[in-house]
């Protein structure tokens, strides 16, 4: 009997270790994937808005070819705008090339940056169906710009402006499939966080379990079990019937700043707050820190006791605001994103649907802005971009969503739209704001703004189809009228 209780005894301390070591491995298990998965979202987020970019791009091939033949048709110099449209098309093909093949290219910033080719099918079918539709336009551009000539330049415009409408719908196709591809991928390895840390949790709980049945029976083998517990990384606090702290390990003290001996004489309410859905812990110098805390029964010494294991998440929870701040806000304005956008405008849609409402779609895109970074430099520019968002938000009810599509882009979406007479109120008080005068270090600016203007369900009925008709009719509005306000069921008359 003596053998066999040595024999048992051995076996649980074993079984215990295992599942220690089970509990470590799982949970360092969760935080390589935690790495990992912010790792990927950043590459991802990489791609995602180089091909919105690729969409920026596109438009200002076409904006500059078309100002390159109005200068010739007027006789001017049309050389600062050809070295443009070469900077413009070479960030393009090379950003196109590297979506294909991999290689080098520039970032928005203009570093270089170096890209492995999309391998999975349906995004590298859209890039392969972009390389053949820009194959033609890209032959006219090098010719213009390599070879200039009136006959080159006219066939780049009408390449230009039979292809454009078909890159864009790549490029944003493109986009919504690689958010729809880390999404998914990040849904899966948060199952597989989930499941890596349950599997740690129980590992846990069954080292828990071993020792306390092992406390019970023989209290000489406390050493053991504190010592086991004190190895665990995250931090664990023993809590009895009255909630008083009974037990705390070395990480908890290292977490909270409090030795054992003073965790002991205070409840636990004191260490550990509930703020909403959120757990917060509240250290010794007054700090707090968010935490993770998963509760289980158990027995000690006969009387029902509750284990608390507790991790700091702290610097997760700032991670993931930060990767949501970068891949839905624009960081120069602080303005949600085309991603962010797209998505409020596909709820908005589906809100009206259900209640029979209205919305207007708002594509504006501003005049003149172009000179005044020539001029002033890229610093004024972006004063004047970052009052012009101010005023949009400041104009704007609160039910309304504003963004900033890209580079001097803007779309905004205007719910609640009883009647078109509504629409046109806001859009009219809208556009006489944001058209006032700038004043950026004492100069007076002047941007105008051309604003293409659609309605749900009357001009269109998804989010892609109202996007593209607000674009033509910022457009249309752009090339005949600039500075003026086109409403695209109005184009034909």
């Amino acid at each position: 009997m003596h053998r066999l209780g040595g024999l048992n005894r051995c076996l649980s301390t074993r079984f215990a270790l295992l599942a220690v070591v089970l509990f470590l491995v799982f949970d360092f298990t969760a935080l390589a994937l935690n790495i990992w998965l912010t790792h990927r979202i950043e590459s991802q987020a990489v791609y995602i808005n180089l091909a919105g970019r690729q969409r920026m791009l596109s438009q200002q091939m076409v904006k500059t070819l078309l100002e390159i033949e109005n200068a010739h048709e007027a006789g001017q110099g049309s050389a600062r705008l050809m070295a443009q449209l070469k900077n413009t098309f070479t960030d393009f093909d090379r950003t196109l090339l590297a979506f294909e093949r991999g290689g080098s290219t520039l970032d928005g910033q203009g570093k270089e940056i170096y890209l492995k080719p999309l391998d999975r099918p349906v995004p590298k079918s859209l890039v392969l169906s972009a390389q053949k539709v820009w194959a033609p336009y890209r032959g006219a551009m090098v010719e213009l710009l390599f070879e200039p000539g009136e006959q080159g330049l006219t066939t780049a415009v009408l390449l230009a402006q039979d292809r454009n409408g078909e890159l864009l719908s790549l490029m944003n196709r493109l986009t919504f499939r690689l958010q729809e591809d880390t999404s998914h991928e990040a849904s899966q390895i948060r199952l597989f966080q989930g499941l890596a840390f349950l599997l740690a949790l129980i590992n846990f709980g069954v080292a828990i379990t071993i020792y306390l049945v092992r406390m019970k029976h023989a209290h000489q083998e406390r050493d053991l079990i504190d010592s086991v517990i004190d190895r665990v990384a995250s931090g664990i606090l023993v809590v009895d019937r009255a909630q008083q702290i009974i037990r705390a390990n070395e990480a908890m003290e290292l977490l909270s700043g409090y030795s054992e001996a003073e965790l002991l004489t205070r409840p636990v309410q004191q260490v550990l707050r509930r703020n909403g859905n959120e757990m917060i812990a509240l250290s010794r110098e007054g700090k707090t820190y968010y935490c993770s805390v998963d509760i289980s029964l158990a027995q000690l010494s006969g009387k029902p006791v509750e284990v608390y294991t507790i991790n700091d998440v702290t610097e997760q929870k700032r991670t993931h605001e930060r990767l949501s701040i970068l891949a839905y806000h624009d960081q120069l304005t602080g303005l949600p994103n085309r991603l962010l956008f797209d998505d409020r405008l596909k709820l908005e849609l589906n809100h009206c649907r259900r209640l029979d409402h209205r919305l207007a779609v708002l594509f504006i895109d501003l005049d003149q802005f172009k000179p005044i970074n020539d001029r002033f430099g890229h610093d004024v520019g972006d004063q004047v971009l970052r009052q012009f968002a101010l005023r949009l938000n400041n104009s704007l009810r609160s039910t309304d969503t504003v963004s900033r599509r890209g580079g001097d882009e803007f779309t905004l979406i205007l719910t609640d739209i009883p009647v078109r007479s509504v629409c046109e109120k806001l859009v009219f008080d809208l556009h006489q704001e944001i058209t006032k005068p700038y004043f950026i270090d004492g100069k007076e600016l002047s941007v105008g703004a051309s604003i293409g203007v659609v309605s749900f369900p009357d001009d269109g009925d998804s989010a892609e189809k109202l996007l593209n008709r607000a674009d033509e009719a910022m457009y249309w509005a752009k090339h005949h009228i600039p500075g003026s306000i086109a409403f695209w069921s109005d184009l034909d008359s």
